[in-house]
């Protein structure tokens, strides 16, 4: 019977791990999340990013991580900050909460131009700041600019990522940021309320087990 109730539980506590195992990866596009200018970009000029009619969700277009993206003026971003420091805020959400592993991004292929750093801060579903980190991009290839890799010790669980780009003499252009990872895993309410129940009643079991056996002596 020990045995009995030994397995159950494990099987109910195997079963919070169950789909971890399984998880696979997602690409993160305009497919799966939205964009938008944050309130903390600095003052500014955005050149010709929105001449006819393109909006800031060309930044998360490309279909595939490693897709080629091509720079025309309808393709890129190009914002000039004001002043040395200022940069772009973007705001990137995602459909789902999201274990990020990869960043993907296509920089420009000019020093004048392209991207020095980018700070990201995370946020989980309930907007709580979990996370932050800086990366500085490579400069992109031409003339097909392909994505650079940037692995990304992120926080499990994120809903939202804020990135701040700039660049060293005030210009930030590129053509697109894409993420990867896996969809987070939260063990359904029923799940660990089985799995609590199964260790509360084997426990309770293995007591009134033992006490038996105690008393059983006694009356030896």
């Amino acid at each position: 019977m020990r045995k009995l109730l030994s397995t159950a539980t494990l099987i109910f506590l195997s079963s919070l791990g169950a789909k971890e195992a399984v998880a696979a990866s997602v690409y993160l596009n305009q497919d799966n999340m939205t964009v938008e200018v944050g309130s903390g970009t600095s003052p500014g000029t955005f050149n010709n990013t929105f001449n006819g009619g393109q909006t800031i969700n060309k930044v998360i277009d490309a279909p595939s991580a490693d897709a080629a993206e091509f720079h025309n003026q309808t393709t890129h971003i190009w914002f000039t900050a004001s002043s040395i420091g200022g940069g772009l805020e973007l705001i990137f959400t995602f459909d789902e909460a999201i274990d990020i592993n990869t960043l993907h991004f296509w920089n420009y292929f000019g020093e004048s131009f392209d991207v020095d750093n980018i700070d990201f801060t995370f946020f989980n579903n309930i907007g709580t700041q979990v996370g932050s980190l800086s990366v500085t991009p490579a400069l992109g290839s031409s003339p097909g600019i392909f994505a650079e890799d940037i692995p990304l010790a992120a926080p499990l669980n994120v809903k939202s990522v804020n990135a701040f780009l700039t660049g060293s003499n005030g210009q930030v252009d590129f053509q697109n940021i894409g993420f990867t990872g896996e969809v987070s895993v939260i063990p359904e309410p029923l799940t660990i309320l089985g799995a609590g129940t199964a260790i509360a009643f084997g426990t309770g079991f293995k007591r009134k087990l033992g006490k038996a056996k105690k008393n059983s002596k006694n009356n030896a």
